[in-house]
């Protein structure tokens, strides 16, 4: 008998209820994909979003402002219009950090930053099908 594969599918969103979203704009570097959950800093340079830093210092990029609700790619360096998710409760598990490609190193304090900017995470528990 073969051996049973599973697949994970995951089909949830990561806001939770009534949320606002602003039209945005992300700055790239070059090529790269953003996931969905990202949270996002403002440059204070020009504006434009770019990834939260953990411990970022350069241009405000360790300071949340939004989250991206839907993956990003960009095939070179430019910026990329989305549409921001700028307040409501939140996926935790949900939440992306780039440079981590998930969550796990987000503290307290950043969720409470996140909060300030009325974006509020929320543990949310799966149900096993």
């Amino acid at each position: 008998m073969p051996n049973p594969v599973s697949t994970s599918l995951d089909q949830g969103f990561i806001g939770l209820g009534d949320n606002e979203f602003r039209d945005e704009s992300v700055k790239f570097a070059g090529a790269a994909t953003l996931l969905a959950g990202c949270i996002m800093a403002r440059d204070t340079a020009d504006g434009t979003l770019v990834p939260f830093v953990i411990g970022g210092s350069t241009n405000g990029n360790g300071v949340p402002d939004c989250v991206l609700t839907e993956p990003l790619t960009a095939t070179g360096a430019g910026n990329l219009p989305f549409r921001a998710l700028i307040s409501g409760k939140v996926n935790k598990s949900r939440l992306v950090v780039n440079a981590d490609g998930n969550a796990s190193n987000l503290t307290g304090a950043h969720e409470a930053s996140l909060r300030s900017r009325n974006i509020v995470p929320v543990k949310v528990d799966q149900i096993a099908s």
